[in-house]
């Protein structure tokens, strides 16, 4: 019988490929299709931030998926920091552009304004991922997986082959 552990670790460095060419695709049909902003005068910029990040989180996903084929523990370690940041960010950026709306200063306003008209369209990267909640799964089954490989201590080990 096959090592669950390692065809989980594999089966989500699949997914994570699937993820990023999904968010790459999303990403750059945004940047195809955006050609002028609303009336607010940090929208360009907004968006550019956002989309510049969803990029940084894809190369990001694409890098831990390949060692998580492979069996790596890095992709683990690093998908942990990864999908964490990707949470982070998430929750972070709608406070950030609460707090922004709600303040008095007419021009935090108008940038936490700016933050939510592209926010939908800025992170197409890591929209599906997050709709999917995917980087909280990924954290808990990954994580599951490492710590049984470590107990088996069966990280990189050859498998014998099936007839």
């Amino acid at each position: 019988m096959r090592d669950w552990g390692r065809i989980l670790i594999r089966s989500f460095g699949i997914a994570n490929w699937f993820y990023g060419l999904t968010g790459a695709y999303f990403l750059v049909d945004g940047l195809r299709r955006v050609h002028h902003f609303g009336p607010r005068p940090y929208e360009a910029k907004a968006y550019y931030f956002l989309v510049t990040i969803n990029a940084l989180f894809l190369v990001a996903v694409f890098l831990t998926g390949y060692w998580l084929t492979l069996i790596r523990r890095r992709g683990v370690v690093f998908s942990n920091y990864v999908f964490s940041m990707e949470i982070l960010f998430w929750v972070l950026s709608s406070l950030v552009e609460l707090k922004l709306i709600m303040s008095g200063n007419a021009t935090a306003v108008s940038v936490g304004m700016s933050l939510g008209a592209v926010e939908g369209i800025g992170n197409m990267g890591t929209n599906l991922q997050m709709l999917t909640a995917y980087p909280l799964i990924a954290l808990i089954a990954l994580n599951l997986a490492r710590r049984h490989l470590d107990r088996k201590r069966a990280w990189n080990a050859p498998q014998p082959s099936q007839p």
